[in-house]
This record gives C-alpha cells, structure tokens and sequence, in this order.
C-alpha cells in the first residue's frame, strides 16, 4: 500500500538531521563514484587506493562490485569504520547492450512487457548485491540516429521510459524500495542537454510514495562546486535515495544469506518482449507466416551471419530452411564493406537462380550492409543490388531487416512483397523470430515514428504495423461522463483466424496544433466475430501540463481520433463545457475526499 505520509516525513527529517552532522569533506564524498573495474588487473591497490578513501569517508557509490562477499567487505568499511557510517550504494556497470534498444522497446507499444525485462533485471542484480542500475539512454529530441532515440511520440516514449523506471525500482503501489529485489533506477538522457523537457518527471525526485523513481544521470553528481546550498541539495538526493532502498536500516539486506531463487534467467520475458517489438510492415500476397508445409525456404545471408540465425529459428519451430550466402565475403579489411564489388556478381547471381526455385525467400540484412545518413539508414549498394536481383527472381521475397534503426522506405524495391523489422538481434531474438515467422504468434509490434513521405512507395504513418489479418472499425461514439469522456469503436473480424491488433487513441485539444497520442489498447478479436473496445477520457488524456504544473483539461473543442494507425482510424469532435473540464481537472485524489466536490463516474 502507499507510502504514509507519517513516514514521507520522518525519511525526510532523518536525512536533514543527518545533513546538518555531516562535514564539507562528508558531503562531496557522497558525490563520489569509484569503479572496481580500474582495479580489475590489480587487486592489492583495492587496499591501497580504495579503502583509504573508504574510510576517509570520500566515497558514496561503488560501480562493479565482482561479487557479494566483496561488496559486504567493502559496506562494512563504509559503515563501520568512518565517522558516520553511511553506507555506500553498489552500481551495475553500464551495459547498453544489455537491453533492446530504446526505439526497439517502443515499438512493442507494451509498457507491461519493458517492466517485466526490467523487473527481471533488477532482481538479477539484487543476487549480486547492487543497489543502483541506470537505464537506457531516453531522448526524444534530436536526429533519428542518435542514440537513445524513443520515437515521436512523447506519451510513447514516455510511458516506456516509466514501465523501465518502474520495473527497477519496484515502486508500483507505493512499493518500498528495498522490497522484492529492486534497485534504485537512473535515468539517462544523453547528452542531458539535449534532452526532451518533456522526457523529464513531472513529480519530485525521489519521493517516498511516488511511483516515479527515476532520476536524470546528469543531475547525480551535480552540485560539486563550492556553493554550499547546491551541494546540500545534491548530497540530500542522494541521502534520500539510500534511506528509500532501506540501507541505513539494514546495509547489508542484499549482501548476507543465499542468493534469492527468483534471480534467474530473463529470458522468458526477454522473448515476449522481442516479439511485441517486431514489425511486419509489408505482406503483400501473405508470404508470412510461413505455412506448415512451407516448401523451399531460402534464407540469403549478406555476410554478417543473420542467415544462420534464421535458418536455426525455423528450425526449432518445426519449419526446414536452406542457407545462401548472397554476397561474396566480406573481410574486416575491406574498407568499404557496403560497396558492390565484381565478386559480388557471381555470388547474386547464384542467389538469384536458387531463389528462382524456391517457395519463399528470406533476405537477411543488419546494419553492416547499411549506409547511414542524417535520417533513416539506407541499403548499401551491394545490399541493394542482391535484394533488388532477389525481388525480381521470386515475387514472395520477404526483407528481415535486423538495424537498430528501420529502413528508408524509398531505397526498396517497389515489388518487395513483404518488410518485416526485426530489430538488432539481442537475447530472446531467435525465439521470437521464429514464433512469428511460422505463425506460432502473430505479430503485434507497431512504428515509434513514421516512414517515408505520403505517397513514397512502402511510406508508413506512425503507428503502422500489420498482424496476420486485418480488422475493420465501424461505429465511433463519444459520451460524457461526470468526470471523463469515453470513446468507444466497434471491431470486425471476419477472418478464420484470432487476428490481434493494437487500438490508438489520439487527441487534440484547443491549444494544441495536431493530434496526438494518448492511449494504447491492445485487442485480440475471436474468428468470425465483433468486439466493442472503450477508452475512458479523463485529465490524463485530455490535459495539458505545464512544465512541472498538475495536469489541466481546457474547455472547448477536442478532436478525438481512433485507430490501427495514426491515418487510418475513425474521427469526432466532441464539446467540453467549462464545469466539466475544472471537474475533470481536480486530482484524483481529491476527488475521493469528502467535500472536494467532484466524485468518480460509475
């Protein structure tokens, strides 16, 4: 249940007390970080180097701890062996390539699967002893191919940056810190001052109760100058954050007795969420999935190997695949590996005439056979070459493209039959592969950004992305309610098959110039059947906020937009009267207060 308020204030009064005791010199340690891993080759300098700091009290956070006996080592310094005893935090290094990539992660549109990895995570890291993992680097602002790029929605990227925060901190419901395995999260926005205002917490940093426990990387250590009431501030995070994960009560609640039994593999969660995360852009003719029967499958290899990862994930779903290098090998010391070059004749035309006689040809590229450019990445010319050789050999030519970034729709041949986004293969990617390729699963992902230009050949909207079978939407319907507005479609599905989709509900209010995102509802349709899907309306969706300002829902006109994409979809327009938009202003919490004068509609 929710943190009390009783207890909000005593964590808060414990660390003033406890900044009011500590010296200059004591507070700009706690806004120190050593790694282990500079150590690595010389263990002796650990004494040397590291425990003098320790018990000088010039150290508040250690990254890389190798193991939990050598963390416990290094607390009990830290804790019993200076003048106050502060207890350090223990940090995982960054490993980026440990998760999908941000843009990878929003077009699973699933919250609830980015939080299932990241719980996984965090419970890993409580085996070894840590108390602090950062996240992903989240950006929104900037050019596509920047590094944590999330999209172009903000509620997307968002509700995937929170699921993220969420599943490290485990602070769901009021969820203490130091309860079931969870560790302080760091958000990242890199460089910081590039970043998205909008990508920031709109609540307090740190705060007992609040679901958001996340916190931009940038501002950690800020506040190592000399003016003492930055650095009050900078220190009091951080003394906040230690009480939060319970380490001045218990130092050693992650260090002592048997590692947790739930601190296994995530690779149950890391398939799912690699499964909501691919794309099927493109299926003319429905040469996916592949039948059980599939007949001649030949997967063309490009030269980094992706070939062979595909032949293995038909395989172990029971469908049987022939590889083909399409293009001659390419060497480390070739310097410009996406260039066509005369060997490469022989091998595409190889290629060609194996595909020529297959039923179904899987063309496998990553980003080595891509050029990359101040948008979307585009075929190199050898790349371009094969595909286009390919396209014309057999008319069901499927493009798996495994970038971290999609294509440039305009550099693939217009008879592509189908272009599935696979994304940068990371762990749970074979599986996943291979459940939506024969049919075992069907795809759900959905684009974080739009593709190309209208009327570009494969141009895509936001939110575009297609399953095995297409649902039909009828029937939009708007209605008031005392404190919210719901929208309600009607779905038909006249397949002989389950077909799942994914619903969007965008809105744009007064002072807003377009439509934008402010729902997702995922939708799984029987055969042959209808189904009625409703969206309650309230601040969240209807509002706008203002920097750190509480959400506010403006009276007058909003255009309510409903669909599988952000152009093909159902539209009204619906009239807020001013006595229901300050109704639906009033926090929620209000609302169930006696006398606050608004109540929760039925």
């Amino acid at each position: 249940m929710p943190v009390s308020a009783a207890l909000r204030s005593n964590l808060l009064r414990f660390v003033e007390d406890l900044l009011a005791h500590m010296t200059v010199a004591e507070k700009r340690g706690q806004l120190q970080t050593e790694k282990l891993a500079s150590f690595a080759d010389r263990p002796d300098r650990v004494e040397d180097t590291l425990v003098e700091k320790l018990r000088a009290g010039r150290v508040g956070t250690i990254v890389g701890p190798r193991s939990r006996e050598e963390a416990r080592q290094l607390q009990r310094i830290a804790v019993e062996q200076t003048r106050i005893g502060i207890p350090l935090i223990f940090a995982a290094p960054i490993d980026e390539a440990a998760w999908p990539s941000p843009l990878a992660m929003a077009a699973s549109w699933s919250p609830e699967a980015v939080e299932a990895v990241a719980r996984r995570a965090a419970i890993a890291a409580n085996a070894q002893g840590l108390t602090w993992l950062a996240t992903p680097p989240f950006r929104l602002a900037g050019a596509i191919r920047d590094r944590g790029y999330s999209g172009e929605s903000h509620f997307l990227a968002r509700s995937i940056r929170d699921a993220v925060v969420r599943g490290l901190s485990g602070r769901d419901l009021g969820i203490d810190l130091a309860c079931e395995g969870h560790a302080l999260a760091l958000l990242r926005t890199d460089p910081p001052s590039q970043s998205d205002p909008r990508l920031t917490s709109e609540r307090a940093p740190f705060a007992t109760g609040d679901v958001f426990a996340g916190r931009d990387f940038a501002d950690w250590h800020s506040g190592t100058d000399t003016n003492s009431e930055k650095l009050d501030d900078a220190v009091r995070r951080i003394l906040l954050a230690k009480a939060q994960l319970g380490l001045f009560r218990d130092p050693y609640n992650r260090l002592d007795g048997p590692k947790p039994a739930s601190a296994g593999t995530d690779d149950k969660e890391r398939i799912v969420l690699a499964r909501k995360s691919m794309v099927l852009l493109r299926n003319e003719g429905s040469p996916l999935p592949l039948p059980e029967q599939a007949g001649t499958v030949l997967c063309v290899d490009c030269g980094d190997g992706l070939a062979e990862t595909v032949c293995s994930a038909l395989g172990t779903a029971g469908v049987s695949a022939r590889k083909l290098s399409g293009l001659a090998l390419r060497q480390d010391a070739i310097d410009a590996p996406t260039a066509l070059f005369a060997a490469d004749g022989m091998a595409i035309g190889i290629a060609s005439d194996a595909a020529s006689r297959a039923e179904t040809v899987l063309v496998c590229i990553g980003d080595a056979l891509c050029l990359a450019g101040p948008g979307l990445p585009r075929l190199g010319e050898a790349a371009s070459a094969l595909l286009s050789a390919l396209v014309h050999a057999n008319r069901r030519c499927v493009l798996l493209a495994a970038t971290g970034r999609p294509l440039d729709p305009a550099c693939l041949p217009e008879r592509l039959a189908g272009h599935f986004q696979t994304w940068r293969p990371t762990r749970g990617f074979s599986e996943a592969l291979g459940e939506i390729l024969t049919g075992k699963a069907a795809p759900v992902g959905r684009l974080p950004l739009s593709l190309g230009q209208s009327g570009e050949p494969h141009a895509h909207p936001f939110g575009h992305g297609l399953s095995y079978g297409a649902l039909r939407q009828t029937d939009l319907a708007l209605e008031f309610g005392s404190d919210r507005v719901s929208a309600q479609v009607t779905l038909h599905n006249s397949n002989s098959n389950t077909v799942t989709d994914t619903l969007q509900l965008y809105v744009r209010t007064p002072d807003a110039p377009a439509l934008a995102l402010r729902g997702i509802q995922p939708v799984e349709v029987p055969a042959d059947s209808t189904l009625d899907v409703r969206f309650e309306l309230g601040v969240e969706e209807l509002g706008q906020a203002g920097g750190l300002a509480s959400h506010r829902v403006a009276a007058g006109r909003h255009a309510i937009f409903v669909g599988r994409d952000a152009l093909n979809g159902q539209r009204g327009e619906i009239d807020i009267p001013a006595d229901l938009a300050r109704a639906m202003s009033v926090p929620a919490a209000l609302r169930d207060e006696p006398g606050s004068g608004a109540s929760r509609s039925a």
